[in-house]
């Protein structure tokens, strides 16, 4: 697995009498982006879960490549905005891994966190508590906690909910920039198909009719996309992008 990131061998996740996926098979090198697609309650948040290690899967098993560090983005709908948590006491959490026993951060930790919030274009907010930020500043917070600790696997759900256009287009720029500077696999769930599939290299089609897993050139095509989403649909380029359109 020295090359591998992660590695699928016929996982099947769900619930104890409820099965969500076909068997997953897959083998995703150190450095690419999966994307993982699908209609409501086709399981993806689930899959995620499984591959996080919170919740068990119903058959198969997965395997990080060992000693790898995570990051973790959540839905920012999924921060309690109860909890007093400034964003520089978010940031410290996401440090925790590097700290000294004493938990204390130092100048240059502080440093970072300054450098990281300029990134996501939010230096002012520092002091200012989460639950008081808006959806999108609390996303780039929750981006900037997750990649702090400088992960090899950085994991998100939906990170582009409640983010302007402008700052979507920039994201995947910065994250480029993370891969290209310190080998970063990246995990995506999106909901946005035409978005996800022209970001991405490796694909996770999770569908009520089926699921297709593999490099994006094989997956996207209308047969295997069709059968997955249990409905027709066309897909071509534009512009140099991918476009899938449901008939």
């Amino acid at each position: 697995m020295e090359n591998l990131a992660l590695q699928l061998q016929d996982l099947v996740v769900g619930y104890p009498g409820r099965v969500l996926t076909a068997p997953l098979s897959l083998q995703l090198p150190v450095g690419a982006r999966l994307g993982i697609i699908g209609g409501n309650g086709s399981g993806k948040t689930t899959l995620l879960k499984t591959l996080m290690g919170i919740q068990a899967p119903l058959q198969g098993s997965y395997h990080w490549k060992p000693g790898s560090h995570f990051g973790y983005v959540p839905q920012e709908s999924h921060v309690d905005p109860l909890f007093p948590l400034s964003v520089s006491d978010l940031l410290k959490m996401g440090m925790l891994k590097g700290l000294s026993r004493f938990r204390k951060t130092s100048p240059h930790d502080r440093k970072a966190a300054l450098s990281l919030l300029e990134e996501m274009e939010i230096p002012d907010r520092e002091e200012a508590l989460v639950r008081d930020l808006s959806g999108g500043e609390r996303q780039r917070a929750l981006i900037a906690r997750a990649w702090i600790s400088k992960p090899q696997i950085l994991v998100m759900d939906e990170p582009f909910a409640a983010i302007d256009h402008r700052f979507k287009e920039k994201l995947w720029g910065v994250f480029s920039s993370w891969q290209r500077d310190h080998e970063l696999t990246l995990l995506i769930i999106d909901h946005d198909l035409n978005r996800v599939i022209n970001q991405v290299d490796w694909l996770i089609v999770l569908g009520h009719r089926g699921t297709a897993v593999g490099p994006v050139e094989e997956i996207l095509k209308p047969e295997i996309l069709s059968h997955a989403y249990g409905a027709p649909l066309h897909v071509h380029r534009e512009n140099g992008q991918f476009q899938v359109h449901f008939l």
